[in-house]
């Protein structure tokens, strides 16, 4: 089973064309010459032709289309490589302001396989570390324990262990800046010291109390 690809320049190209392309339609962005500019200006000039030619993508009333086996390939891009910047963020501690470029590089190498491995040894994140949403994997759908977890909701820990942040899933920004201003950031350390009624979690001097809702949001790293 081979877990490294090795692809041509050409087939690159093509990879991070659809990349652009199908994460822009998934923000709404999906005119034509907005896109095809972004794509040409990002990879090559001549791309949206070999896109066209390819039966990647298609126009349409001056939005432009991902054909079915474009948008795979384009959302399988875009699950390695935010899966990529979620490993070097939170199990290699990686320099986070040279994440995306070291990402850029390995995430046309990765096999589907590999990426999966990932995954389930990520627990299955939901989102990259810059909070884009990270598209489900097989893995994820039918929940495999190939590999044990080493990142798991702090609701997990048993009392008296210690623990590092590596990320937090929740929807409202307000909230989650709250989070931010206790402390509770990624790559704190910190120490449950209780968990019934409500959870309580040590980070440094100060102790601060969370619900186990919020405790399956904050995932760590024993």
């Amino acid at each position: 089973m081979a877990v490294i690809e090795h692809k041509s320049k050409e087939n690159i190209d093509i990879e991070e064309a659809l990349g652009v392309i199908w994460t822009s339609i998934q923000k709404g962005e999906d005119s034509f010459d907005k896109v095809a500019k972004k794509v040409q200006e990002g990879v090559e000039p001549d791309i949206i032709e070999k896109l066209l030619d390819g039966g990647y993508i298609t126009k349409s009333f001056f939005k432009i289309k991902l054909t079915l086996k474009g948008e795979e390939l384009g959302k399988q891009l875009t699950r390695r490589h935010r899966l990529t910047e979620r490993l070097l963020a939170d199990v290699l501690d990686f320099n986070r302001a040279l994440i995306e470029q070291v990402a850029c590089n390995m995430e046309h190498n990765l096999s589907t396989d590999l990426a999966d491995s990932i995954c389930t040894l990520l627990g299955h994140p939901k989102q990259c570390p810059h909070g884009n949403p990270i598209p489900e994997g097989e893995c994820c759908k039918k929940a495999l324990d190939q590999i044990e977890s080493i990142v798991e909701p702090l609701s997990k820990l048993d009392v008296g262990e210690d623990a590092k942040i590596s990320y937090i899933v929740m929807a409202g920004d307000e909230y989650m800046n709250k989070l931010l201003s206790l402390g509770l950031i990624p790559g704190a350390d910190i120490v449950l010291n209780k968990k019934d009624p409500t959870f309580v979690i040590k980070i440094g001097d100060t102790q601060i109390a969370v619900s186990k809702e919020i405790a399956d949001f904050i995932y760590v790293r024993k």
